[in-house]
């Protein structure tokens, strides 16, 4: 704080004169003397002997000094701040002025620049002008009009382009719609509900419409009318069997195009051009810019260019051929069942055949009350022929377990499978035993009962596996082919969870077949097995496999039932053999006569069928079967999928018949027959007419003891059987009964064989139509390359929307 003396000596400048431009020369020399002062300063720093006063405490008179100093020099300040004030409010408004004349001079300054800029277009223009000298005409200042002319008439036609673009999209989404619609009304229950009304011949009222007034008419005079009523009745008559024809015809076409559409692939449909070129005209419209029509225009043509190229035409030629071929050897084959059910007897082959059998089994039942030692003398019949018809029956079985692998193609001369000459063989036993008063006998002989009730199980475990082939051929076979040539969405995935089932199976398939062979020989010899822990890698798989049947399905919807509904009823096929060998093997258990195994029947049917006879074999067959089973379905479903991939043109021509693709089953069935199936119905034959021999009161121990030589020996069935039908009666009622037992046979045959030709034309029936419709099917999807189908007409290979939409989409680029 200065004193007034020194503000005095300041004269009228004050502190703001020459003092204050002394203090600031002052520090200015200070600041740039900093280096100096601070060398000399820090002396003091490190000096022990100074001693600075900042650390003791200054004492409250101190305090009130200085804020009594503060004070006065604030009032000394209050006359230069308001002197300060004044002047700069006097100052402002010019420095305001000086603004305003600032920016106004810098805003006329940049409209100076613009119109320098615009000159020096103009005269760049002008140099460009002239530049042209005598070809000013050609100057584009003369073709605005042109171009004017030129973007109206773009406009327009993009604002055609644009209306027939949105034209054509809703005949597409028509087009869409009414394929969706007719889909579902051709593929529910409606065209079936028509078809059945129909189908059937309607009986037209023999009696005319007019003869109930007929005679009211002939009394009021008025003959000529009812002529003419007579005769507009019976043209109306033709019309609605015209009509009814038609319609009836209309419904056949639209049955056959439903049935050749289960073959188109969805996604063929899903990728249709119309589809496709909806999705790219909705893609065209959402957007002005010509980036993007380019890009659809790009994708059309990559479009065009990929149906183009689409399959080999050679491979669709080939595959086209072969198709034809199967439909030709399908059809050979018809014409074949159809002869052999011609010479059983024609259509009426069954019924002819069951009004046979009726007649000789009403003959029998006459005859037998006719006399009192008829039944005896019968019984002594059937004997003898049971057991002619058993020992066929073992060389049947011989014959089946020597052929081995070649099993599966073992025919008998007639070309019959050797399951449907068993099975046939098995009827008529079941036949002959139907003659006999079992019933009677059961309360003496309790054995009797189990033993023709076993015989009639290995009949039905017979009839099941000619079931089971059936089945598949007429029903499982033609389905999976539908599914998966039309690719429905839950085949595929139950396919692939098939696959998955197998892939992870602890041990490969084929692996854990060969340890249960290895365990099943094992337990054969009595030995310990070395792979015994086959069976749970088996259990395993069951596991599995019965899990992907019964596996809830409610992520994929109602749709999910039909993969699942086609593997479930493939597996109930062999479930259904599986139950019964199961009720079979329980009348197994029966224990057999140490003396009765030397006779020769039971004796060999024991030696084959000696791994039925212990239940820890059969549960070793049982899982064998059931990998068996799983490989088959496989096998089956690969086999299909392949065969649709070859009918898209994807794969390599290898079209396989309906006999090829049933083979896996038919070498499971064959596998089985000969694992599980032989010795069993002629054990429990030979156990029966055993039983009835002894009935008769012949003793076998006896008979056995007396012919005991060395040994390997055995006791000749048909000799024992000779002894009761000798001693049983006398030899007229035993030759009446021959002849009517021959007859019963012989009509029970001819009933077998009936429905056995009926059964193989309707295998062979659907086998030519499920030719016929897949090579339908392929021309119609590979139209361009294969000829078109003679049951509808072929498809446009280009719709007549295509045209348009590429003109269209062209325009619009422009």
């Amino acid at each position: 704080m200065m004193a007034k003396e020194l503000v005095i000596v300041t004269f009228s400048l004050g502190i703001l004169g020459i003092f204050r431009l002394a203090c600031e020369h002052v520090l200015r020399s200070v600041r740039r003397g900093r280096e100096t002062l601070l060398t000399l300063l820090e002396a003091f720093v490190y000096d022990p002997l100074v001693e600075w006063g900042g650390g003791r405490r200054r004492g409250a008179r101190h305090v009130r000094a200085a804020r009594a100093m503060l004070a006065v020099r604030v009032r000394e300040m209050e006359h230069s701040i308001d002197d300060v004030t004044e002047q700069l409010m006097s100052i402002l408004p010019e420095v305001q002025q000086a603004a305003e004349k600032w920016a106004a001079e810098k805003e006329e300054l940049l409209s100076i620049e613009t119109k320098l800029q615009d000159c020096h277009q103009q005269m760049a223009l002008i140099k460009e002008i002239e530049a042209y000298g005598p070809n000013l005409s050609s100057h584009p200042l003369y073709a605005i009009s042109q171009k004017y002319s030129s973007y109206k008439q773009a406009k327009n036609a993009v604002e055609d382009s644009m209306k027939a673009l949105i034209k054509i999209l809703k005949d597409f989404d028509t087009q869409i719609e009414n394929f969706a619609t007719t889909n579902e009304v051709l593929n529910g229950p409606q065209l079936m509900t028509w078809v059945q009304e129909f189908s059937g011949t309607s009986e037209d009222d023999e009696s005319s419409i007019f003869e109930h007034i007929k005679e009211f008419m002939t009394n009021a005079g008025q003959s000529s009318m009812i002529s003419q009523c007579e005769q507009a009745e019976v043209e109306l008559n033709q019309s609605m069997q015209q009509m009814s024809a038609l319609v009836r015809g209309c419904l056949e076409l639209l049955s056959q195009y439903v049935a050749i559409s289960q073959y188109y692939p969805q996604s063929r449909t899903e990728y249709h051009r119309i589809v496709m070129f909806r999705k790219y005209l909705a893609a065209a419209l959402d957007t002005d810019l010509p980036e993007v029509c380019r890009e659809v225009s790009n994708q059309l043509a990559a479009l065009i260019a990929a149906d183009a190229g689409a399959g080999d035409p050679q491979q669709i030629a080939a595959y086209n051929y072969r198709l034809q071929q199967i439909n030709a050897d399908a059809n050979a084959q018809l014409n074949k069942c159809m002869e052999r059910l011609q010479l059983e007897g024609g259509p009426d082959a069954v019924a002819l055949a069951q009004e046979a059998y009726a007649q000789a089994k009403t003959n029998i039942t006459t005859w037998v009350r006719a006399g009192e030692g008829n039944a005896a003398a019968l019984e002594g019949v059937v004997i003898g022929m049971l057991c002619s018809l058993n020992r066929r029956f073992l060389m049947l079985e011989t014959g089946a377990q020597s052929a081995g692998d070649c099993l599966v193609d073992l025919t008998s001369r007639e070309g019959e499978w050797f399951l449907d000459d068993m099975n046939a063989l098995s009827v008529q036993a079941v036949e002959l035993l139907s003659l006999l008063p079992l019933q009677a006998a059961a309360a003496e002989d309790e054995a009797a009962s189990a033993a023709v009730e076993c015989v009639r199980n290995a009949n039905l475990l017979l009839a099941d596996l000619v079931q089971l082939n059936y089945n598949f051929s007429t029903i499982i076979l033609p389905e999976a082919l539908k599914k998966i040539h039309s690719e429905e969405p839950s085949v595929l995935i139950m396919i692939s969870e098939l696959n998955a089932v197998i892939m992870n199976s602890p041990v490969p398939l084929n692996d854990l077949l060969a340890q249960l062979e290895m365990h099943f020989r094992y337990l054969v010899m009595d030995m310990e097995s070395p792979a015994s822990g086959a069976a749970l890698a088996a259990a395993e798989v069951r596991a599995r496999y019965e899990a992907l049947l019964c596996a809830p399905r409610e992520a994929e919807g109602q749709a999910a039932g039909a993969g699942r509904m086609l593997l479930m009823g493939f597996n109930g096929l062999f479930a259904a053999v599986e139950l019964r060998a199961r009720e079979l093997a329980d009348h197994l258990a029966a224990p057999t006569p140490p003396a009765w195994r030397k006779i020769d029947h039971v004796n060999d049917a024991m030696h084959m069928s000696a791994a039925m006879q212990s239940p820890a074999l059969r549960a070793v067959l049982e899982d064998i079967f059931v990998v068996r089973r799983v490989q088959t379905a496989a096998e089956v479903l690969a086999a299909c999928a392949q065969l649709a991939a070859a009918h898209r043109g994807a794969a390599p021509p290898l079209a396989p018949d309906d006999a090829q693709l049933a083979r896996p089953v038919r070498r499971y069935t064959a596998e089985y027959v000969s694992r599980c199936v032989l010795g069993i119905h002629s054990k429990a034959l030979a156990t029966v007419l055993c039983l009835l021999l002894r009935r008769a009161r012949l003793d076998l121990s006896a008979e056995v003891e007396q012919k005991e030589i060395g040994a390997s020996w055995s006791v000749s069935l048909e000799s024992l059987c000779e002894k009761v039908s000798v001693g049983g009666c006398g030899g007229g009622a035993a030759e009446r009964g021959a002849v009517l037992a021959g007859a019963l046979q012989a009509a029970a045959a001819r009933l077998e064989r009936a429905h056995a030709a009926h059964r193989r034309l309707q295998a062979a029936q659907a086998a030519a139509r499920e030719a016929r419709l897949r090579s339908a099917a392929h021309r119609h999807l590979h139209a361009e390359v294969a000829p078109p189908s003679s049951l509808l007409p072929p498809p446009s290979t280009c719709h007549p929307l295509y045209a348009d939409t590429i003109k269209c989409m062209s325009a619009r680029r422009c």
